[in-house]
């Protein structure tokens, strides 16, 4: 907090492809003295605002400790690669340290989520806003979400399946789904009993998009064995790809159905979990597969 004090937080929810995160803190741990400092923040309308119209940055510039930019709106609606959200471009000053913090307008209002500046010798002024507007349905979401804490390795809930991600080149050549290709489904484990088979992709773990098997594995370890959870699949039909969604029971992280990761013993499987597709072709389950199908040659 602006007092320099601190209080640990659990994450209540988050959402990687908007830059989205909630966390809640327990204000039984927190200092009269730290409340008299703080106040909640009163929400704007970004879909109101105005090119032109004065924008305030707050944040933790380079960590220094708080820190106010001024400047304008510069313009709505822009988009940059890998943040899945509209974005409110200011000349205020956002620098790192400043994502995460308010922007917010003449009347105190938060209009947008500072996020990202663009860093080039050929540009200047150039700073990004999550607009506040096109995001409360999701942050309200998060915040309704039951806060968790990661469990180690060895505690969290599996799928029991071996994956690798599906690269970023076969999404763009072929037309394969983003996610994570199942290569092998154990027997009478979690996925299997749920329906899912060799070859499905995951795509989206509780609602939230999975563009990685490190991705998938990290949002496992907020989960206990027994729990249920939403996977959204992609099933391939004679059609093309057809989503679908089971619920599946997680199971025990033990070494015969831990299988959600392929084995790291070296650089090849480490590889292989990165993108799916810089291993030898022979070895490569993904690889076999799709040039079985006609998708690679």
């Amino acid at each position: 907090f602006i007092d320099e004090a601190s209080v640990e937080a659990n994450v209540k929810g988050t959402d990687p492809n908007k830059d989205l995160a909630v966390v809640a803190v327990d204000l039984s741990k927190v200092e009269e003295s730290t409340l008299d400092q703080i106040a909640v923040a009163t929400m704007g309308d970004s879909s109101q605002i105005q090119v032109g119209e004065t924008a305030i940055a707050i944040g933790n510039a380079l960590g220094y400790g708080q820190s106010v930019t001024t400047g304008i709106i510069s313009a709505t609606g822009r988009e940059l690669d890998g943040i899945d959200v509209k974005l409110i471009q200011t000349d205020a000053a956002i620098n790192p340290g400043n994502s995460g913090g308010a922007l917010l307008n003449m009347n105190g209002e938060v209009v947008g989520i500072n996020s990202a500046k663009l860093a080039s010798t050929e540009v200047e002024g150039m700073g990004y806003a999550i607009a506040i507007s096109d995001v409360t349905d999701i942050l309200e979401n998060l915040m309704n979400e039951t806060p968790r804490e990661k469990l180690d390795d060895e505690d969290h809930g599996v799928l029991g399946i071996k994956g690798a991600s599906v690269s970023s080149e076969a999404v763009q050549m072929y037309g394969i789904p983003a996610g994570v290709f199942v290569s092998e489904v154990t027997e009478n484990g979690a996925a299997d009993e749920a329906g899912l088979k060799e070859n499905n992709i995951i795509t989206k773990f509780q609602g939230k998009k999975v563009s990685s098997i490190e991705q998938l594995v990290g949002y496992l370890s907020y989960y206990k064995p027994g729990e249920e959870v939403e996977l959204t699949i992609e099933v391939q039909t004679d059609s093309g790809y057809k989503e679908k969604t089971v619920q599946v029971t997680l199971d025990k992280n033990t070494e015969e159905k831990n299988q959600d990761t392929e084995k790291n013993d070296g650089k090849d499987d480490e590889d292989e979990q990165s993108n799916g597709g810089s291993q030898d072709e022979e070895d490569n389950p993904f690889i076999q597969y799709f040039e079985k199908q006609g998708f690679l040659r």
